[in-house]
């Protein structure tokens, strides 16, 4: 089972990742650095993270001991190509 966290402003980023991930697949979700800090803080499961704000990532790199994945797509980017991006990881 993957935990994947979506921290994007825009909300059809996890909806349509959801439609499109492998079952037995779970999907958190947040808005900003504090959201998506808090989300890592008390889900320790999270095996990667799609964001499209450079400043999450950022975040997440000063924050979070570790490597965790963080994907960085375009604003906007479709859920699909993300979705091929994650299977290629």
């Amino acid at each position: 089972m993957r935990h994947l966290l979506v921290s994007s402003s825009d909300e059809r980023l996890a909806a349509g990742l959801r439609a499109l991930l492998p079952p037995g697949t779970v999907l958190l979700s947040a808005r900003g650095v504090d959201a998506t800090l808090e989300t890592l803080a008390r889900s320790s499961r999270v095996d990667a993270v799609v964001t499209d704000d450079p400043e999450v990532e950022a975040a997440i790199r000063a924050e979070v001991p570790g490597t965790l994945p963080v994907l960085v797509v375009r604003p906007g980017a479709p859920p699909a190509g993300v979705a091929r991006a994650l299977a290629d990881s």
